[in-house]
């Protein structure tokens, strides 16, 4: 995904609410993934820019979809709550980083929230604030990370789909 600058005004191509078919659909999908995720589903919108499109939830951007993944977006955690959400809890050193675009290295997981399978998509919480500062793909499931930050093992453990300060939040905020 492709960077702008702060200063630059972001053209969202297209920005449109789906039809209740659209949202059926859209509902299916959503929840097969995420099946507690707190969408009311009453107006739902689309909007794209580039190979991105954000769906939109009362007004509030819900879920991207990009590079083929569906994902919530930081803003929605932020907003509708993460509880719902499994993830990992990370060090300051990994805060910092991922929140500059950075995978998530395993030395930098404390611990595991909830259980998930590889190639889940988790959120990753920030240990001192508690609050989301990445959505990821895991490389691992949570039992596996666990025992790989048992036995202190370095490498890489999520990848970094969307952390605040991305094009998806610049997006999102500009909605």
């Amino acid at each position: 995904m492709g960077d702008i600058k702060l200063s630059e005004k972001i053209r969202i191509t297209k920005r449109h609410p789906l039809s209740k078919k659209e949202v059926k659909e859209l509902k299916e999908v959503i929840i097969r993934e995420f099946p507690k995720i707190p969408m009311q589903w009453e107006k739902v919108e689309i909007a794209s820019y580039e190979n991105i499109d954000i769906y939109l939830d009362n007004g509030i951007p819900c879920v991207v979809k990009a590079n083929g993944l569906m994902f919530p977006t930081l803003l929605c955690l932020i907003k509708r709550g993460y509880q719902w959400i499994n993830g990992v809890i990370i060090d300051r050193g990994a805060t910092n980083a991922v929140s500059r675009g950075a995978d998530l290295m395993l030395p930098g997981i404390k611990s595991v929230k909830g259980e998930f399978n590889e190639n889940s998509i988790i959120a990753s919480f920030d240990q001192e604030k508690e609050v989301p500062v990445m959505v990821g793909k895991t490389l691992y499931s949570s039992k596996k990370i666990e025992e790989l930050i048992g036995q202190k093992s370095k490498g890489k453990a999520i990848e970094n789909l969307h952390y605040a300060g991305d094009l998806i939040w610049k997006i999102s905020v500009s909605l």
